[in-house]
């Protein structure tokens, strides 16, 4: 019986294997890239992310009226995505328009000057954002790799148990690579890398799994946002003043103003949290005549907010130094080195070991 079950999961294993192969070494290279995807893109684009600093920054308000006179056609939602965190960065305004049409617009601070747009997919991380979580088919594609994540973590489990007897050979350094051999480079390859990556491409599976299940549903509205109008006047920079009067130590790194007649004006950032919980966690909230209605210190919040905001700084390894960036980039790729290994191995019992028992 023993026997029967341990050649049932091990069925489970490979056709999952097979099965989720391709999306697998697809997935491990774009989510590998997609690690140092700020460093390229600031390294393309270099004259957006760095201008010359001016004298005093003109008010909020203005900067989202610039960018709404440069939209071509429509009035989209417009909120600040990005604020400066120093003196050489520009203001970002995002312009939504549709679940997988937006606009990113930067501006000088100093003189409201447009200096760039680019699309949700314009750049390098956007484009490759897209890849990875929707195959640049929106909510097709975005299934496509839920069931990848859900492909793979089932993959995982059961190769726990397929290869339970030579996890602690593997941990122990006891399991050799021995590549000379035909018979056993790939079996202990797919062995020694399956062991060591275990936990990360477990903690890649969940994570991708929840997001994806983000991504699905922000696509729930399929067709194009209604029109906001033109910006309301809002004197931000008196709530900034209050913002950091509720928060101490609050860092703004956003701006959302109304979306519908009753919606908050929301003021997004951190309170120098740690970064696994990302950068905009932290809020207050006021309406418009400028009274707060909320505060979310998120140093104090529940510990299920704080697992849920951890989905996407743990999947994509942002929330440390370029140290852990290159660790993440390194695990990253052993999802498709496992592809190709399993692939390999079932070639080789299918096709090789048979052809010569013949």
């Amino acid at each position: 019986m023993k026997q029967y079950w341990h050649k049932k999961i091990f069925a489970v294993h490979r056709i999952a294997g097979l099965v989720v192969g391709i999306m697998l070494l697809f997935a491990s290279i774009t989510g590998s890239l997609l690690v140092f995807s700020e460093e390229i893109d600031e390294a393309l684009h270099h004259e957006t992310w760095h201008i010359t600093p001016g004298t005093e920054r003109k008010p909020l308000f203005d900067l989202l009226q610039a960018a709404s006179k440069s939209l071509r056609g429509g009035t989209p939602y417009l909120f600040f995505s990005r604020l400066p965190q120093t003196p050489e960065e520009p203001t970002i305004v995002r312009a939504e328009y549709a679940p997988d049409y937006k606009l990113y617009i930067f501006l000088n601070p100093y003189t409201g000057e447009v200096i760039h747009q680019h699309t949700n997919t314009g750049n390098f991380s956007g484009f490759l954002i897209y890849l990875h979580f929707s195959l640049l088919s929106g909510k097709t594609g975005a299934r496509i790799m839920l069931i990848t994540s859900v492909l793979l973590f089932l993959s995982l489990l059961t190769g726990i148990w397929v290869y339970r007897k030579a996890i602690a050979k593997v941990l122990t350094f006891r399991l050799k690579l021995e590549w000379q051999s035909r018979t056993r480079r790939w079996r202990n390859l797919h062995r020694i890398i399956g062991v060591w990556a275990l936990l990360f491409n477990t903690l890649i599976a969940f994570t991708g799994f929840m997001m994806q299940l983000k991504v699905l549903d922000n696509r729930k509205t399929t067709g194009p946002f209604p029109e906001a109008g033109a910006p309301i006047r809002i004197d931000y920079e008196s709530l900034l003043v209050k913002s950091a009067a509720q928060i101490p130590g609050f860092e703004v790194m956003g701006i959302r103003p109304p979306k519908k007649s009753g919606d908050p004006i929301r003021v997004l950032g951190h309170a120098h949290e740690p970064a696994i919980w990302g950068r905009y966690s932290s809020s207050v909230q006021f309406d418009l005549k400028g009274q707060v209605k909320k505060t979310v210190n998120f140093t104090d919040a529940p510990w299920g907010d704080k697992f849920n905001a951890a989905m996407a700084p743990l999947h994509y390894g942002n929330y440390g130094g370029i140290p852990l960036k290159i660790l993440y980039t390194l695990l990253g790729l052993t999802p498709g080195i496992l592809s190709i290994s399993g692939f390999l191995i079932w070639y080789r019992r299918k096709y090789i070991i048979k052809k010569h028992q013949l």
